[in-house]
């Protein structure tokens, strides 16, 4: 398996339990190629396992491998997209694209980011600066960024939650393109059902308290997914119901812990 994730777990220290465990015993493999979403409620660990895979959180037990290689720190070999676009204020465009390519020639440099700044539609922005950019065009910028690292795996932590619907949707497909030009192996952390079932191949459905995977779903519905086709409403309904009581169950522990206070 390409990217093989083993009885994974992850915990920190609490003041009150002594151990708070974010999640425990968590199985997951994803073959090359293959664009997998990780939905859940809010503190079931989708980000904090996302960061786990990337090298950026330490693993409290089990194991990550990414082609039979151990992760244990962050790499090349996989490419990170958060929330908000995170490029330098004070870099032109294609300055923030180049910054991870240090270790190439300044051609190659120019090279690598110019033709990823086309692939998102965005080489005639290139000497701009973030802030004369919209939020859409800025993730844009931080899409190209990561994939001019050429990574072996893209991890995506709700790149397009900040952003608003119309955008969300354009990016939707120009993910979908991309995907489909570069095969990259894309790991997609979201809270939004509709988006998982229109771009993933699978979307896992995390639990919580502790988080854990309770299902893994495939979506073999063919490309491009429409929001009104009744394969994808009978999909959506599937993940809603299971979600509904994960969700309800954390509204209750935290009305119970109100009580408490």
């Amino acid at each position: 398996m390409y990217l093989h994730i083993d009885q994974l777990a992850k915990s920190f220290p609490h003041e009150e339990s002594g151990t708070w465990e974010v999640f425990s015993d968590v199985d997951l493999s994803i073959q090359e190629n293959e664009f997998v979403s990780i939905l859940g409620p809010s503190g079931c660990g989708k980000s904090t396992l996302l960061s786990m895979v990337a090298g950026l959180e330490s693993i409290s037990k089990g194991t990550i491998q990414l082609e039979n290689e151990d992760v244990k720190t962050p790499g090349p070999d996989r490419g990170m997209v958060f929330q908000q676009p995170a490029l330098f204020p004070w870099l032109s465009v294609i300055e923030n694209v180049k910054f991870p390519l240090k270790h190439l020639s300044k051609q190659e440099q120019e090279e690598r980011a110019t033709k990823y700044l086309q692939m998102v539609h965005l080489s005639r922005f290139k000497g701009a600066y973030p802030h004369e950019l919209s939020g859409g065009m800025q993730q844009r910028v931080a899409i190209a960024r990561a994939l001019a690292m050429d990574p072996k795996v893209l991890l995506m932590d709700e790149p397009f939650g900040a952003l608003d619907e119309q955008t969300r949707h354009i990016l939707h497909d120009e993910l979908m393109k991309i995907w489909k030009e570069t095969k990259k192996t894309i790991l997609f952390v979201t809270h939004s059902i509709s988006e998982a079932i229109k771009l993933s191949d699978r979307v896992v459905v995390m639990g919580t308290r502790p988080g854990r995977i309770i299902a893994d779903i495939p979506i073999d519905i063919p490309r491009p997914r429409q929001r009104d086709d009744e394969k994808v409403i009978a999909k959506e309904r599937e993940v809603m119901d299971l979600l509904e009581g994960e969700i309800n169950k954390v509204l209750k522990e935290e009305l119970q812990y109100e009580n408490r206070a």
